[in-house]
């Protein structure tokens, strides 16, 4: 890329916005600003009580430009609770009319975002003179609305991140799709692989699947990793000399059949504890930093297992101080639904850095194998935890990691080298 050269970034969740991606993409933006590229933001100008991500901060850059737009999805289809008989009565209108608008995937917040997306992004690539343009999804449908400035402005170089499955892994309501729609969500995918230079994914998983299922199709897919901020990560200091054994899960714990027999298989493992090894589960404490809905629910079953003094809910923390919490643990639980088990989050890496050993819960994929693979503590089957757990908390097995392990290249700016690297366009000659 030529220095100082100008990026058109599509996040529609980039913060201050909360949603997904964002973490990923204000990382990458916040980098490239310091290496003196102007990035130009397309993002959802979203509502008051969206605006909350917890890295609002690192989009506070000069040198990133917010071009916020309308939301224009209705809003109560994402709010979870629904609250009172009016949002119940709205949410189930839009349900019924919303397939009449959209085709293909009806709960893609994005879908009515075509005409004022290409617009604004006609404008910015022209005003100033932009090549590269990065669209992420999900929304997936942003990505596909993106490939209609290959047409008009065949000059840019369109790169696509595919943070997630997008018709093959059943996430964002594709399962229930009717099958005409399902049909039409892979034409669209189809059309931006078409019309994509270059397709980037976090996960290995999705490289091979795209290249197994588009071939020839496929101009190139590359692997650019979730990065790590060093600015979030705290000076090292060692878990305080108070006898205590902690753990902390901090995080997203959505509704779902895996999710609630996690936790309830957490309850068991601290019941078995308490019978078993009465000294040691005095001194447990498992901190709850929950990021993705309320509590009330957790709290009471907490509290009817007679665990509270065991178990503590917090409202969630800035990432630098919950990665402070998170570097004096004795164990770092992490739970992740079987669609998860290749998925090698941020929150794996940051983990690594901080070298404290993680005890992963779920199907064996490759966030297991890299964790027993590279000493960084111990993977569990769901099924196993109500057993092994108390054996942990008893001092029955000890969960080690590797102090030596280098897990550098997953830095902010190694990553951010390899994206500029492998997936931006390099300087024609004169």
């Amino acid at each position: 890329m030529r220095p100082g050269e100008p990026i058109l970034l599509v996040c529609h969740g980039f913060p201050p916005v909360r949603g997904i991606g964002g973490r990923r993409w204000v990382k990458f933006a916040k980098e490239l600003a310091r290496r003196g590229h102007p990035v130009h933001v397309i993002r959802n100008a979203a509502t008051p009580a969206t605006l909350t991500s917890l890295w609002a901060g690192d989009a506070r850059h000069p040198l990133i430009i917010h071009h916020p737009l309308p939301q224009r999805y209705p809003s109560v289809m994402t709010k979870r609770p629904l609250r009172g008989t009016f949002e119940k009565l709205a949410y189930h209108a839009w349900l019924r009319l919303l397939p009449l608008f959209i085709r293909g995937n009806f709960h893609d917040t994005a879908a009515f975002w075509r005409r004022q997306l290409v617009a604004e992004g006609d404008r910015l690539i022209r005003a100033h003179g932009i090549r590269q343009v990065i669209v992420t999804g999900a929304p997936f449908h942003l990505m596909a609305f993106a490939t209609a400035w290959k047409t008009r402005l065949p000059h840019i170089r369109l790169v696509t991140d595919f943070r997630d499955e997008w018709t093959w892994g059943g996430h964002y309501g594709f399962t229930s799709l009717s099958q005409r729609r399902q049909q039409e969500e892979k034409d669209l995918e189809a059309l931006v692989i078409r019309n994509s230079d270059v397709v980037i994914t976090p996960h290995q998983a999705i490289v091979e699947h795209l290249g197994a299922r588009y071939g020839n199709e496929l101009k190139r897919v590359v692997r650019i990793p979730h990065a790590v901020d060093p600015d979030d990560l705290p000076a090292p200091s060692p878990p305080p000399a108070d006898g205590k054994f902690r753990m902390i899960y901090a995080g997203s714990l959505y509704r779902s059949d895996e999710a609630d027999r996690y936790f309830r298989s957490l309850l068991d493992a601290f019941e078995a504890t308490r019978a078993k090894h009465p000294d040691r589960f005095a001194r447990v404490q498992l901190d709850l930093y929950i990021t993705s809905q309320g509590v009330a629910d957790l709290r009471k079953r907490v509290e009817e297992r007679g665990l509270s003094g065991h178990i503590h809910f917090h409202a969630p923390l800035p990432p630098k101080e919950i990665l402070r919490r998170i570097g004096q643990a004795d164990l770092v639980p992490l739970f992740l639904s079987s669609d998860k088990k290749d998925a090698v989050v941020t929150k794996l890496h940051e983990l690594f850095l901080l070298r404290r050993p993680v005890l992963h819960i779920g199907e064996p994929g490759a966030v297991g194998r890299m964790i027993a693979g590279h000493g960084l503590g111990a993977s569990l089957r769901l099924d196993e935890l109500a057993v092994e757990l108390p054996k942990i908390l008893g001092g029955e097995r000890v969960i080690a990691v590797d102090l030596a392990a280098d897990h550098g290249a997953f830095l902010l700016g190694p990553v951010t080298d390899r994206l500029v690297r492998e997936a931006l366009q390099a300087d024609r000659p004169a």
